[in-house]
Parts: structure tokens; C-alpha cells; sequence
């Protein structure tokens, strides 16, 4: 299964987002988020 959208703990405002997830809100023109690269290890 590939999921594209995370929640993280208790923060309700973050979630973690597939850079598929972040093209498509892109590409859909939806507004009122914002993204930020996240670094891997």
C-alpha cells in the first residue's frame, strides 16, 4: 500500500507528505497549506 499523507504524534497541524501528495495539492490549486523539505537520513 503507498500512502502519501502522515500524522505525527499529537501535532494537529503537522503532517507528513509524500512529494507526490505536495504536486498534487500543486497542480490542484488548493491553498492554505504550507510545505517544507524535510531532510532523510
Amino acid at each position: 500500500m503507498d500512502l502519501d499523507l502522515f500524522r505525527v504524534g499529537n501535532f494537529a497541524t503537522m503532517v507528513i507528505g509524500t512529494e507526490r501528495f505536495r504536486d498534487s495539492v500543486l497542480r490542484l490549486g488548493l491553498d492554505g497549506l504550507t510545505f517544507r523539505e524535510l531532510p532523510t537520513r
